[in-house]
């Protein structure tokens, strides 16, 4: 028996879904759980309304199976219109409206199979508490928490108001159930936990520069048009790095790489995690500073890099013979045209900054 204990143990602690990985995911599985509660709401809506106005024209009114129709009915509406309306600041709630879903419909399955059904079996609850661990995704032990305290309290109703008989059963298939729904949970939601990780694994290096670490070329474009379409604002800065050509020349390529390397990380300090970090290609980089319309702050923070990347040597161990990196920056504001002006734009300023003296920092002005 102890064996067996153990490797059951060791199959589960094997097989349990990390804390690191459903919190790498939290994004995906919030919006599959909303978009499953808009649905199921949505149902829910239809559904109890439809029963509730059967109630009234086939029982007399008001009744407390009718009024408790309504009732979920209300709920539902006021979830699915919820589900719609989170934005993505504010994904982190569909877990509360999540459970506010599973207490209803519990409540509601655990009054009907007691109330005026004293006689019956409680059959929905069951098939309830069954089914949500599956159709939903959420960490396991948050999950059969919850589940476990509505199977407690039903049980004390059943109890207290049912005949001794059916209670037992009551109680036992509850309780056999909710036992049984534990492993549907806990390998779908490793299934589709570890699903959405690897497509996170796959995106973030199809999208990511190999050597910088920062966005490439494609997904920069596509980041940088997504900000400009929501928001309507933010300012482009090109960045191309003087006298790389000779850098490479003189000490090989794999200093070059070193170069752009430091490159990334000073444009790491500077900017804010919010803003969109790219390589463009070669010696080039990119930042799109999101929902940000003031020049003056851009040019403080082009400057801000540039003065680090002036005090980052080409060599780390001997920056007297090899020189501190040196750029262009240029950059431009958004002016409610599209993206393609924007980077015109930003070229242009950075071919400003290229032919006056290099390592420096012009901004586009509209003439």
């Amino acid at each position: 028996m102890k064996n067996l204990y153990k490797q059951v143990k060791t199959l589960i602690l094997r097989n349990k879904v990390s804390d690191f990985e459903y919190d790498c995911v939290k994004t995906e599985i919030y919006q599959t759980n909303l978009l499953m509660l808009e649905v199921c709401s949505l149902v829910g809506c239809v559904l109890f309304f439809v029963l509730g106005i059967v109630g009234i024209f086939f029982n007399s009114f008001p009744n407390a199976r009718t009024i408790s129709y309504f009732a979920v009915f209300a709920v539902m509406l006021f979830i699915f219109i919820s589900s719609i309306k989170i934005s993505q600041e504010k994904l982190k709630l569909a877990v509360p409206l999540l459970y506010v879903f599973i207490w209803t419909l519990s409540v509601f399955t655990a009054f009907r199979g007691i109330y005026g059904n004293t006689g019956n079996y409680s059959v929905m609850f069951v098939v309830l508490e069954f089914a949500i661990p599956v159709i939903f995704i959420d960490r396991v032990l948050r999950m059969f928490r919850n589940t476990g305290l509505l199977v407690f309290l039903n049980m004390i109703c059943t109890i207290l108001f049912k005949d001794v008989k059916i209670a037992r059963v009551d109680i036992f298939y509850m309780w056999l159930f909710y036992g049984l729904s534990f492993i549907p949970c806990f390998y779908l939601t490793k299934i589709r936990v570890r699903e959405f990780f690897l497509r996170q694994i796959i995106e973030n290096q199809r999208d990511t520069d190999e050597l910088t670490g920062l966005s490439n070329k494609a997904a920069f474009i596509r980041l940088a048009k997504k900000n400009i379409n929501s928001t309507n604002t933010g300012i482009l800065i090109m960045l191309d790095l003087d006298y790389f050509k000779q850098i490479n020349d003189t000490y090989g390529h794999f200093v070059g790489d070193k170069v752009l390397k430091k490159v990334a990380v000073c444009i790491q300090k500077v900017f804010r995690s919010s803003d969109v970090l790219g390589r463009f290609g070669g010696d080039e980089f990119l930042i799109f500073m999101v929902g940000a319309n003031q020049k003056n702050i851009a040019r403080m923070r082009c400057e801000q890099l540039l003065e680090l990347l002036n005090k980052t040597p080409v060599l780390t161990d001997d920056p007297e013979k090899s020189g501190f990196i040196q750029a262009s920056i240029g950059f431009a504001v958004f002016e409610d045209t599209d993206f393609d002006t924007l980077f015109k734009n930003a070229d242009a300023a950075l071919y400003e900054a290229k032919n006056s003296g290099k390592n420096k920092v012009c901004c586009f002005e509209n003439n």
